[in-house]
């Protein structure tokens, strides 16, 4: 799978979700490995990854950071090199977000439910749209990020999404906005690893991996690595 991480909209938390992914399908335990490149000029993913190499000697999959047309030479590069690879592509309009739209099997858009993010949707959905027509084996998923615990906002961005923007394929469950996200960002960590555990995390993960197509057997094996430890 060459997955993009993206939204033109930033604060999303795409980075998060992205780090998260690749640690996950680190470990499927296939051949091949996962590469995560990290396209935002803020370097988020390459800062987890340094993070989580010092904490547990080795970070399971290879990152490198890329930038602009630099994204399509990376994956051109390296797919047949690795069973996955993963783009965080940087928020706003920017040469790495079209150059992982241009090569990606699958793009990933985080939404928050906020008016500002739904708003900015329709950009992003053009965006796609756009890069579809060079890139016509593009698959466009959406799921709802940093999500409310209770409340109707959950509900009403959906609906907007399902509503406004159906060719995005809307992944449930919403990933709900958890502080083992963030705690386990800063150590590097997955929530599938982190200490203690966090069932509703855990879940919401192994969620939006099946909704990209991850399959059940292979859900299996990441759960069971040696996640089974943390």
């Amino acid at each position: 799978m060459i997955l993009t991480v993206g939204n033109i909209k930033g604060g999303v938390g795409k980075s998060t979700l992205a780090c998260n992914i690749a640690v996950a399908l680190s470990f499927e335990g296939k051949g091949g490995g996962v590469l995560l490149i990290d396209g935002d000029k803020q370097g988020s993913a390459a800062d987890f990854t340094q993070s989580r190499t010092e904490a547990l000697g080795e970070a399971g999959f290879t990152c490198v950071r890329a930038q602009g047309k630099e994204v399509v030479n990376q994956v051109v590069t390296m797919r047949s090199k690795f069973a996955h690879i993963i783009i965080d592509a940087g928020g706003q309009d920017n040469p790495s977000l079209r150059a992982g739209l241009a090569v990606s099997d699958r793009v990933l858009v985080p939404v928050a439910p906020r008016s500002f993010e739904t708003w900015a949707l329709e950009g992003m959905a053009a965006l796609i749209e756009e890069a579809s027509i060079t890139n016509p084996k593009l698959e466009a998923f959406a799921v709802l990020n940093l999500a409310f615990p209770r409340g109707s906002d959950n509900a009403q961005t959906q609906e907007i999404i399902r509503e406004d923007h159906p060719a995005l394929r809307l992944i449930e469950p919403p990933v709900v906005q958890r502080k083992a996200f963030s705690d386990g960002a800063g150590q590097g960590l997955s929530v599938l690893e982190l200490k203690p555990r966090n069932p509703g995390a855990i879940g919401e993960l192994l969620g939006l991996l099946t909704g990209l197509g991850v399959k059940q057997n292979d859900m299996k094996v990441i759960y069971n690595d040696r996640t089974k430890k943390a």
